[in-house]
């Protein structure tokens, strides 16, 4: 059965009103709309597919929404307050759980700030709300980030959280326990015969509530297990001691008797499994790419497998029920220029609620109802933003020096007729991890710069993540080498297609990105006339330490750093020759430094340090520091201000856009 004409009408409007309308530079949308947190953002569907819970702005409030798709009424239920939200979801049709993080710190526990994160009830009849487990008798007091829902009791009421508990003594290693949180309380009670040990780091719960399986990782030794229950007998079905291990618990199958698990396995790309409860088998993949990675899994609240995504330019999914596939992609194919990703469904899947962006449009969502065959547009998360304002994205691929193909994005400039996209100003915009990637949909600060004049590369340089194992590890050792040299072939190749004027280019990044920006103006700096680096990280040696000080040597954590950077102790003159700050008598371009004073990823004393080894050197550098603000400027005022001052910055120094002349 086709979806409704109304749909089809939608979606060519979505798809090619960016094509027929120019909009005029003097009429841009206001840098607020752009530098501001969303009107509207986290939207989830209901189980029941009757309501939708959201995040909404009203000035410097944020508040907890809900719509009744019936009525079309929204009404708030909670107000953020003090804590910086994350985002909602539904627990069961009558509670929502908001979680929300703030900066802080601990004087008699920790000596640096940290960022605590807490997830909140709230009832949606009452509006009563409550902090889940703080209250609860017994907890270990040395943990932060009490917030992960482990699973979801069937009465509606309850809901499943791992914590660290303690019988009253400060020493040794506390389990990490499963306890049963009622959502009207707060309050959580120990599961009976589902004590964890220190190393456990997830609880499989079934949709009668009924806990199957446990998983345990100790990093600092790589033991990984999986344990199976039988009652209250626990089994142990999988082990194995490997620091690089691949394999993880996703899930579990309809009929409750085999795990379902990711794993490399050796090959390219992450597959699915199933693993029998019994005896810890693994079957042949049962779901896989031969092109892409499994970045996400599809399931009901109880686990059970219902597809997955992929990771990629473009969201694409493959879903075990044949019509449901069927309709994602339906629903894709209507929109081929447009990111369009499931968010949330309810739990008989009749009802999905889209996330559309990208191909002309900014943010929006619409509810698909496979009954009726329709698809509704419910909300514009930047209603300011109309499609005449978004600059078309396009994909592009090009090599680097190497041979080596870099897939990358390019934002048009707004207001700019296709026949006169020559010769423009390039903003160069690396990602951050930097093992993630730059894909189709809107960027905020992308487009900031494309409604200026600019035009935007986001080059997917080795090392990013899903495109394949073999690209990642080639960016191992290769910070501020092969990674950075990627990135310069960007620009040459765009400067070769007559897209961009050679000495109009600035880089602009910010975590790794911002690293990318730095070691951008060191190494190349001929290449760019202005760097803005935001949270960026500049003394390498100096932020291994901290890890291994903060982590410990024998962490995950800076495991991972040193295998992609190097050893900060065997290799330290060559990280050092790759670190800004090291070479900042090699800046030629001027330098903005933008840093949130509650950084916790990025401590802002890297850009401390880059301010004053660039003064040292006599260069031109100017300093944003944000207060209270942390490694995402959360804060919309903090956002604006800085948006402003790149808009700023780089209209000074390469030269106001076309579109902002």
């Amino acid at each position: 059965m086709p979806i409704s004409t109304r749909v089809i009408v939608f979606a060519a409007t979505l798809v090619g009103i960016a094509a027929t309308l120019a909009l005029p530079a003097w009429a841009k949308p206001p840098i607020e709309a752009f530098g501001e947190t969303p009107d509207i953002r986290s939207m989830q569907l209901s189980p029941d597919g009757t309501k939708l819970s959201f995040l909404a702005r009203r000035g410097d409030v944020e508040q907890v929404m809900i719509y009744d798709l019936a009525t079309k009424k929204q009404e708030p239920i909670a107000t953020v307050g003090e804590f910086k939200a994350r985002g909602v979801s539904f627990a069961s049709d009558d509670y929502v759980i908001l979680t929300a993080s703030k900066t802080t710190r601990s004087l008699e526990y920790f000596t640096d700030k940290f960022e605590d994160s807490s997830s909140f009830a709230i009832n949606i009849k009452t509006k009563k709300s409550v902090q889940l487990l703080t209250k609860t008798p017994l907890l270990w007091p040395l943990q932060t980030g009490l917030h992960d829902i482990a699973g979801y009791d069937p009465s509606g009421k309850h809901v499943f959280m791992g914590a660290f508990t303690t019988d009253g003594r400060l020493s040794g290693n506390p389990p990490h326990d499963l306890l049963r949180v009622s959502l009207d309380t707060g309050v959580g009670v120990a599961t009976g015969g589902r004590s964890g040990s220190h190393y456990t780091r997830d609880w499989v719960i079934n949709n009668k509530g009924v806990v199957i399986a446990r998983e345990d990782w100790d990093e600092k030794t790589g033991e990984y297990e999986i344990h199976a229950y039988d009652g209250e007998r626990m089994r142990t079905i999988y082990e194995i001691k490997d620091l690089d291990y691949t394999l993880g618990v996703a899930g579990v199958s309809k009929d409750d008797k085999s795990l379902i698990v990711t794993n490399r396995d050796g090959s390219e790309f992450y597959a699915l499994f199933e693993m029998a409860l019994a005896d810890g088998k693994l079957s042949a993949p049962i779901m896989k790419r031969a092109d892409a990675d499994i970045e996400g899994i599809l399931m009901d609240r109880g686990r059970v497998l219902a597809g997955v995504s992929y990771s990629g330019m473009f969201p694409s999914y493959d879903m075990v029920d044949p019509a449901l596939d069927a309709d994602i992609k339906g629903i894709q194919a209507k929109l081929p220029d447009s990111a369009v990703a499931v968010d949330s469904w309810s739990r008989d899947w009749s009802r999905l609620l889209i996330h559309i962006s990208g191909g002309g449009l900014s943010e929006r969502y619409a509810i698909f109802d496979r009954k009726a065959r329709t698809l509704d547009l419910i909300a514009e998360t930047r209603p300011a933003i109309k499609p005449e304002h978004v600059g078309q994205l396009i994909t592009i691929e090009y090599k680097a020096s190497d041979g080596l193909k870099i897939p990358a994005l390019i934002t048009w400039p707004t207001g700019i007729a296709e026949a006169d996209r020559k010769n423009l100003p390039l903003i160069v915009l690396p990602h951050g991890g930097p093992e993630a990637y730059d894909g189709v949909g809107f960027d905020w600060m992308a487009q900031y710069f494309a409604n200026e004049g600019y035009a935007v590369l986001q080059p997917n340089f080795r090392g990013s993540g899903g495109f394949g194992e073999s690209f990642a590890v080639a960016g191992h050792g290769q910070w501020g080498r092969k990674m950075q040299s990627d990135i310069t072939d960007g620009v040459n190749a765009l400067v070769k297609m007559g897209w961009t004027d050679r000495n109009r280019v600035c880089i602009v990044g910010g975590s790794y990105g911002g690293y990318a920006a730095l070691a951008g103006g060191a190494m190349t700096p001929d290449l760019y006339k202005c760097v803005i680096a935001v949270a960026g990280v500049s003394d390498l040696p100096e932020m291994l330490v901290q890890s291994r000080r903060d982590r410990g040597p024998k962490s995950s954590s800076f495991r991972y750093w040193t295998k992609v950077i190097g050893d900060v102790d065997k290799d330290r003159p060559a990280i050092e020759a790759i670190s800004p700050v090291n070479l900042a008598a090699n800046f030629k371009a001027p330098v903005l430094l933008i840093h949130g004073t509650d950084d916790t990823v990025v401590l802002i004393k890297q850009s401390d340090r880059m301010e004053a080894a660039l003064k040292k050197a006599g260069k031109d550098v100017t300093y944003l520091k944000l207060k209270g603000d942390d490694h995402n400027l959360s804060n919309s005022d903090n956002r604006r201000d800085a948006l402003e001052a790149m808009g700023a910055f780089a209209a000074k120094h390469i030269g106001p856009g076309r579109a902002a002349q």
